[in-house]
């Protein structure tokens, strides 16, 4: 391979060689919430009575996602 090899997840390492070390902070993976203005993901449980039919949530990013719950 390359400089780069395959990780244990099917990613890549970086090697050392391409590595800086420094004392500066730097942010990796999504915003912190104060950047989406402070608000909460929202969540929506849909009911058939007192039986909770699916989960409703609204991520601050605007994404949503239905969670269907079957009971057994």
């Amino acid at each position: 391979m390359d400089e780069r090899e395959s990780g244990a997840r099917g990613g890549l390492v970086v090697p050392a060689s391409r590595v800086r070390l420094s004392r500066e902070s730097v942010r990796v993976g999504p915003a912190p919430p104060a950047a989406s203005g402070g608000q909460e993901p929202q969540l929506q449980l849909i009911r058939n009575g007192d039986v909770v039919q699916a989960i409703h949530i609204t991520c601050t990013c605007g994404q949503q996602i239905i969670i269907e719950c079957d009971y057994e």
